[in-house]
């Protein structure tokens, strides 16, 4: 049995003292070999050991670094996709909700012809405003436009819808104010125009057209308005005069009895009096006459559900 022995032993000389010596001694001989190591060699072995130590070390900490990085990595692009699906869905919202603008623009400008209201500000933003939606490349920085635009149009909008309300609330008050039905359910009698005078037999002019009706006869209000005279005259017996705005009155003659008093306010069809024949008169029947702009018109066109 060969016994091994190593020993390092530095040289004596100061040449030689960047060295080392190895020797190898066999167990069962007396010979012995030498190996000459540099304390380069060896320094660079102590730093090839060390780090390989230290990479062991440290390496399970690099390993779970990782996988914490890639679980980071991998919840990132699941929050990306979730993104891009919200901003997918919130593309096609904006674009629903310029094709509801579209559609109320639109509707908007068919109140307004008929309205009689022009230079809406929803039509003069539809004509100079675009609603395309941004593309996928330019959605992040578009997307604040877009929405401007969107805001600007129902501002817009907004602004019409309180035009068309005050147009529709004048178109309302104008139609209620028009006289558009009969005063009293009767036959004509005379008509507007020229007559033969049933009294005298003289021609004359009548001012207004006659109902006949039975004595009692409820007489009815033609439009909405203020009663501004209820008395007796001697041509028209008792009678009652209504103011209806926008350039109409009215007048009913010839009652039995007046129902109403000076300064009430009266609706369409509300019950002002009732049919008799006082007056200027030759039996049961209501003398109507129609104002507008304070001269007697035909009242015939403003009779709307008339009857002979």
């Amino acid at each position: 049995m060969r016994k091994l022995r190593l020993t390092l032993s530095g040289q004596g000389r100061s040449s030689d003292r960047r060295f080392y010596t190895v020797l190898v001694l066999p167990h069962s001989s007396s010979r012995f070999r030498k190996l000459y190591v540099s304390r380069g060699f060896l320094a660079c072995v102590g730093l090839v050991v060390a780090i390989l130590v230290s990479a062991g070390l440290v390496s399970p900490h690099l390993f779970l670094a990782l996988q914490s990085r890639s679980a980071e990595i991998e919840a990132l692009d699941r929050e990306n996709a979730a993104l891009r699906q919200r901003a997918a869905e919130f593309e096609v919202a904006l674009s629903g909700i310029a094709e509801r603008l579209d559609g109320v623009e639109a509707r908007s400008g068919r109140m307004a012809s008929v309205l009689g209201v022009g230079d809406l500000p929803s039509v003069q933003a539809a004509a100079g405003g675009g609603t395309d939606m941004p593309s996928a490349a330019h959605r992040t920085r578009l997307y604040d436009p877009e929405l401007q635009a969107l805001e600007s149009r129902a501002t817009s909008l907004d602004r019409s819808m309180e035009q068309l309300d005050e147009a529709f609330r004048e178109r309302m008050q104008r139609l209620a104010s028009t006289p558009a039905i009969m005063p009293v359910q009767g036959w004509f009698s005379d008509g507007f125009g020229w007559r033969t005078d049933p009294v005298t037999g003289s021609r004359s002019f009548h001012r207004g057209i006659d109902i006949v009706a039975d004595r009692g006869t409820p007489i009815r209000a033609t439009a909405d308005g203020v009663v501004t005279r209820a008395t007796r005259m001697a041509d028209y017996g008792k009678m009652i005069d209504l103011s209806h705005g926008h350039g109409y009155a009215t007048r009913y003659g010839h009652m039995s009895e007046i129902l109403v008093k000076p300064g009430q306010t009266v609706r369409r069809g509300d019950v002002i009096g009732r049919v008799g024949s006082t007056g200027r008169s030759t039996g049961p029947h209501v003398h109507y006459e129609v104002f507008r702009d304070g001269r007697r018109v035909n009242p015939w066109k403003y009779l709307g559900d008339r009857k002979r």
